[in-house]
């Protein structure tokens, strides 16, 4: 049957399409191994159906079908549009080295999945959408690379709201994922002004192509190193591209330790590529140049440098950025020469299945503050799709998921609401005070501080009400050390190679469950092992111990018994210990009050990535108990606790003997 140009549907879904065509060609086509090559082959056969379709007038047969009325083969007809394309965008296709390979089998089956579409018609997010699908095994690249989720781009771009006139560049640009987001926010995309800068010539030519699949002809996409000095650029990159140029800049940049940039030339000409002295309530550059930095930590600068006086940027950062002790340099540089617009911390799901890095979104504004002004944080917990990296929809009173008004499912993502809490703070309205939006002023960040999760709405409105209800005491572990009432302190690590040498137990975070030790008799060790670490930890009945490190054993705890003291316990727990008789608790109290809801949350938020290692730290010392205020509550709480320890005990033991018994 032949079709003509008028008979074309258009498609509002295309991603299954796609992904078929790619698995197919993956699994069938002989000769090409590597995913860059199949993306290739994929986008020059979509770019030219788009021209088949925009060059047919209606009552014509498209070439871009399988039963064409002439007598050229499939391949033929084309390869006739192929050559077509190179010589019209020779710029984005080298006539030379670009060739279509595809033999005519597979061919076949892509031209049969397409015909029927007019894919030129169709929204650019379905075909955005469906590029995706071909693109996604090409990006988890081993350089820091990974697929920047097009809900995440897109409310990057939505925050910064790029004027149609304003100059846009990512110079991370990958796939050009937030170049096309950006140009999904105007109707007249030819007169958006985008460049993209990318250190892989792959990238660089899908940016150009996916760009000009969506319409937009004259893409300004480069290969160069970005956090290169620009006078080592090419000439042309350097006439179309110059720092303080730039009113938007959007970026994903690569990041991780094992891809540093260690050329001390480069390092050199960074403000945040030499060493910092912490000078108690700031920071001072010193001369010294770092040995090695994270490529992330440059392209925040990178990025400053490009953006124009007053422009704005976004960037996607590994969250233990704004928390780590290590890197407050970093926050305090930025609070101190530029306007922070917001912080949005996504789930560790953001970039599933790539990776599960935890990840926040960085808005700056690139003037210099006088005094205080409010900033913008929130907490996406939902972010549409699972660690699979499929979607996932709002579920209703029933289970089922929860529809719109033309009964499509509603995707379970935090980020629209978000996105349009942020618009209503811009317009200077107040917005509610939640996860999904609240305000902190500049003049309340703490320590440099800017996890979202750390200054948690939630919680404070609950200590709030506690605070100011009859009844309860609230009082920090903090205050607590400080009044002498209270003392921590960390265990120690005594190196794999005393494991299994004797019958002492060696306690680990893992060994933290259900309020009890469950020792592991492979990790048991010598008694000069014991004797070695005895006196330093100190280890009576009566302390508690405490999960201080992990990634979800965090605040794990449980009482050490008579018949647990002779033990050593591992660095990444904390020993708390009741001090002497006081006012607020004894060491039962205690063990209740930490497992409270209202304490575990507050440990949640105060637990930071540091590297690659969840950790508390010295924020265990922030963290508020809320106590009853009336000594027979108390007691109660503490004798029901009391009881609970040693029944659980009793049980424990007599398990013991009923498995030996006979």
């Amino acid at each position: 049957m032949v079709i003509y140009r008028n008979d074309l549907n258009i498609p509002n879904d295309l991603k299954k399409v796609f992904s078929d065509i790619r698995n197919h060609l993956a699994g069938n086509f002989k000769g090409i191994t590597q995913d860059n090559t199949l993306v290739e082959q994929v986008l020059f056969l979509l770019f030219c159906k788009i021209q088949d379709e925009l060059e047919t007038p209606s009552t014509e047969p498209v070439l871009f079908q399988i039963d064409h009325p002439d007598k050229q083969t499939l391949v033929a007809r084309i390869n006739k549009l192929f050559n077509e394309l190179k010589s019209q965008f020779n710029e984005i296709i080298d006539a030379t080295n670009d060739q279509l390979i595809i033999d005519e089998a597979n061919l076949r089956v892509i031209v049969a999945e397409l015909q029927t579409f007019a894919i030129s018609e169709a929204p650019r997010d379905a075909i955005g959408d469906a590029i995706e699908q071909i693109l996604l095994p090409a990006l988890r690249g081993s350089q820091g690379q990974f697929f920047t989720p097009k809900n995440i781009s897109l409310t990057m771009a939505q925050i910064l709201d790029p004027k149609v006139d304003e100059l846009v560049i990512d110079p991370a640009c990958g796939a050009g994922g937030f170049l096309t987001s950006t140009l999904s926010l105007h109707k007249d995309i030819n007169n958006c002004k985008l460049f993209g800068i990318d250190k892989d010539e792959f990238f660089v030519k899908i940016s150009r192509l996916h760009l000009a699949i969506l319409n937009y002809r004259n893409p300004s996409i480069f290969c160069e190193n970005s956090l290169e000095t620009p006078e080592k650029w090419t000439n042309t990159t350097q006439s179309n591209i110059t720092l303080s140029m730039f009113d938007v800049v959007l970026c994903n940049p690569p990041f991780g330790a094992k891809i540093p940039i260690t050329d001390p030339r480069i390092l050199e000409k960074y403000e945040l590529g030499h060493k910092w002295q912490d000078k108690g309530k700031t920071w001072k550059k010193i001369s010294k140049i770092r040995e090695r930095q994270p490529p992330q930590i440059l392209f925040i600068e990178r990025c400053l440098q490009l953006l124009k006086p007053g422009g704005r940027m976004a960037i996607v950062l590994p969250e233990g950025i704004f928390g780590n002790s290590s890197d407050r340099y970093i926050i305090d540089f930025l609070l101190q020469n530029y306007t922070i617009l917001a912080v949005i911390s996504c789930s560790h799901l953001a970039f599933a299945p790539h990776t599960h890095i935890k990840t926040s979104l960085l808005f700056i504004e690139k003037t210099k503050q006088q005094g205080n002004y409010p900033i913008f944080f929130a907490i996406a917990k939902k972010v549409g799709h699972d660690k699979n990296g499929k979607e996932i929809y709002r579920l209703d009173d029933f289970g089922g998921p929860t529809l719109d008004k033309n009964g499509n499912k509603i995707i379970a993502d935090d980020l629209p609401a978000i996105t349009e809490n942020f618009r209503i703070f811009k317009t200077g309205k107040r917005i509610g005070y939640s996860s999904l939006g609240f305000i902190l002023d500049r003049e309340n960040i703490v320590n440099n501080i800017l996890i979202p999760a750390y200054y948690n709405p939630s919680i404070n409105n609950r200590l709030e009400v506690y605070k100011n209800r009859p009844g309860y005491t609230l009082v920090s572990l903090g205050d607590l050390v400080s009044r002498n009432y209270l003392s921590i302190a960390r265990g120690h690590e005594i190196g794999a190679k005393a494991y299994g040498t004797g019958t002492v137990p060696f306690v680990r975070t893992s060994d933290i469950i259900n309020l009890e030790i469950n020792v592991d008799p492979l990790k048991q060790v010598s008694k000069d092992t014991y004797n070695k670490y005895k006196d330093k930890q100190d280890i009576r009945a009566g302390d508690i111990l405490i999960v201080n490190d992990g990634t979800f054993l965090i605040g794990r705890n449980a009482m050490i018994t008579k018949h647990d003291e002779q033990i050593i316990i591992q660095s990444h727990l904390n020993k708390l210990r009741i001090t002497c008789e006081n006012p607020f608790l004894d060491e039962y109290l205690l063990l209740w009050s930490l497992n409270t809801d209202i304490v575990q949350e507050q440990i949640k938020a105060k637990t930071f990535i540091q590297a690659t290692i969840s950790t508390l730290g010295d924020r265990l010392k922030e963290i508020v108990l809320v106590l009853p205020s009336d000594s027979a509550v108390k007691n109660k709480r503490s004798s029901e606790f009391r009881e609970i320890i040693s029944q659980k005990k009793a049980l424990k033991n007599r398990f013991k003997q009923l498995i030996k018994e006979i």
